[in-house]
């Protein structure tokens, strides 16, 4: 039984770091049957656009009252803004909270030791390859995140201890990105400047970014420079040569997080922070030995390979299908079938109720940057269809349908928008390779792309189909016209001959409507015209086919079993001229009708016309008896 509900915040920016994050978490929670961890993960950057705000909006989903504490990795939510909007959030909740790696006002704080980490990896590179003259590339700085901040006074303490003199070391402002490390080498080589002794780098992305750009220039790594990173990733371990950096084993530092909130939340716990410890892995870029895990490696090698190759199999299947899908329901069945991409045993997309139910964003009449009050559950795997969940509705502040959350102990919750407004979220019960990979952004891509696809193939359906219905629809009326009789009228003929051996032909002309016009004018005949319409409309059947077949005149085609069918079409003249008094006119129609018979080999014109001469013929009858 679930005791206790955790929500987990981060984002994708260093995806790694993130993927062992979320194995450490899972980990505690198989560990402990009574826990319930709903993580709200996005692709989120730092930029702070219209699109990371979309991203971002994922952290609005989760109501934080259904929540018994609460962990927040601010160091991956890079944008100063968001973290800090959402720190003040959650130390409003009046609940444990824990931060992991990035300390935040009324929160506990858990992570490595940042300064002393950078701190021994310089000292290595003066003491052990006797470094004189170092670069260090810094994090973001002025982020809020004291994370740059604390490796760059390990680099400068370090220095200090050992007499480095500060001529012989240069701070250059970075923004962690792999990119940043290729810039630096590049400008350094062809500024003609001698390489330092070491290039420090305050994490792995930047110093394999720098290692490649050197070697791209001919320059080789460690015979004329050393370089460090910091992080202790795979690829860091991968890299040629091999990284020295700072390890630290982030899945065991989650899991620690979550079981120190959770002491939180007992009361078992009263320190305000835990320390967690880190490993250095010297190897080849600063001019160690090798590790000897080349075994280990070639192993993790072949696994990698063997699932991109599975991997992009599946992403081309998919591809392929959701661009053939032609609306919502279609795609959802395709998400269905297709979810093993997720690398989860269920997939539960949610989308936004005023989303799912109107594909032309002038109806949504909300802010479509954000989530509906209400979602609906369009694809869950393929167990919980026979039990009717698929196409549920639910309050979003479930998250989902609260049968559904009480089989799941584990979920990520990842937001689905196109550009700036939102679609929805997608909820997956599992882990994928794909995250460690950064693969699972491709996979939501090609997914907001094709249901953005989906809604305006519908809505350019629907302008088709409403062009269409004018097409073949009198504007005065809203019965069928000529174009409309070319397409229905003898279809609707032959059904009745098949389905009832016979038809009716009524044709009708509106009378005195040249008098109307010419003493109230054409606005009051026209609306002589539609009183008209109505009362065809009023007497007939639904399957009946009614048209406008001049500008006085109309046809009706009926089955043979509508009896007195004229008679109802004058008692309806008298209803309308008993109802609308305020009309200064009288209606009143002239109707030739004739029955066809399947049996006679005559055409549909040929019943028209004859129609059409009993019409004439009772007007005028009419007229005589007026005169």
């Amino acid at each position: 039984m679930i005791k206790y509900r955790i929500a987990f915040f981060t984002a994708d920016w260093n995806f790694e770091l993130v993927e062992s994050t979320l194995h450490g978490l899972k980990q505690y929670v198989d560990e402990h049957e009574d826990i319930q961890l709903c993580v709200f993960d996005c692709f989120g950057k730092d930029l702070d656009n219209e699109k990371d705000k979309s991203e971002y909006a994922i952290y609005q989903l989760a109501d934080l009252s259904q929540f018994d504490g609460l962990l927040i990795q601010g160091n991956q939510i890079v944008l100063k803004r968001v973290r800090q909007e959402l720190g003040e959030r959650l130390k409003n909740a009046g609940m444990p909270v824990v931060a992991i790696d990035c300390p935040l006002p009324g929160c506990s704080l858990a992570g490595v030791d940042n300064k002393k980490a950078q701190h021994d990896v310089t000292e290595h590179l003066i003491l052990r390859h006797g470094a004189r003259r170092m670069v260090y590339l810094t994090g973001l700085l002025d982020n809020g995140c004291p994370e740059a901040q604390q490796r760059l006074e390990g680099f400068r303490q370090a220095c200090r201890e050992n007499n480095i003199p500060p001529e012989n070391t240069e701070v250059i402002e970075c923004t962690w990105r792999t990119a940043d490390g290729i810039t630096v080498a590049t400008q350094w080589v062809e500024s003609g400047k001698p390489l330092p002794d070491a290039f420090v780098c305050a994490n792995d992305d930047m110093a394999l970014g720098l290692m490649e750009a050197l070697e791209e220039k001919g320059f080789h790594v460690p015979q004329e420079v050393m370089v460090t990173g910091f992080d202790g990733l795979t690829s860091a371990e991968l890299s040629s040569p091999s990284l020295s950096t700072v390890f630290r084993d982030n899945k065991m530092l989650n899991y620690r997080a979550l079981d120190f909130l959770i002491r939180k939340i007992k009361g078992t716990e009263h320190a305000d922070s835990m320390v967690f410890p880190f490993g250095l892995s010297f190897t080849e870029s600063c001019g160690c030995e090798e590790t000897g895990v080349h075994s280990f490696l070639r192993k993790k090698y072949f696994k990698q390979v063997r699932f991109l190759k599975n991997f992009y199999i599946l992403q081309d299947e998919l591809a392929e299908e959701l661009f053939e899908a032609n609306d919502l329901m279609d795609l959802m069945e395709i998400v269905e079938d297709n979810k093993e991409i997720f690398g989860c045993d269920n997939a539960y997309m949610c989308i936004n109720d005023y989303y799912f139910d109107n594909y032309d964003k002038k109806n949504w009449h909300r802010d479509s940057k954000s989530f509906g009050e209400n979602m609906v559950l369009a694809s869950c795997g393929r167990s919980w269809i026979s039990n009717g969940q698929a196409y549920a509705r639910f309050p979003r502040k479930d998250l989902l349908p609260k049968d559904l959350m009480e089989r799941e102990r584990f979920l990520i919750f990842y937001p689905l928008h196109y550009n700036t407004y939102s679609i929805g979220y997608l909820a997956l019960d599992g882990i994928s390779e794909a995250a460690k990979l950064n693969l699972h952004m491709s996979i939501f891509s090609f997914l907001e792309i094709a249901i953005e696809n989906v809604r305006k193939k519908c809505l350019l359906r629907q302008f088709n189909d409403f062009l269409d219905n004018l097409y073949v629809h009198d504007a005065l009326t809203g019965l069928y016209n000529r174009f409309g009789y070319e397409r229905y009228g003898q279809h609707t003929f032959d059904t009745f001959l098949l389905q009832d051996g016979g038809a009716q032909i009524l044709f009708i002309d509106l009378d005195y409507l040249k008098q109307i016009n010419d003493r109230f004018g054409h606005e009051i005949g026209d609306e002589a015209i539609r009183g008209a319409a109505k009362t065809i409309q009023a007497a007939c059947d639904d399957r009946d086919f009614m048209m406008r077949y001049g500008g006085d005149e109309f046809l009706v085609i009926a089955s043979v079993r509508e009896s007195s069918l004229e008679a109802g079409i004058q008692q309806a003249v008298g209803a309308y001229n008993a109802t609308n008094n305020e009309n200064p006119f009288t209606l009143s129609l002239s109707v030739g009708i004739i029955r066809a018979d399947i049996r006679e080999n005559r055409s549909l014109e040929e019943y028209v016309q004859a129609a059409d001469v009993l019409m004439y013929e009772q007007k005028s009858k009419r007229k005589a008896r007026k005169n």
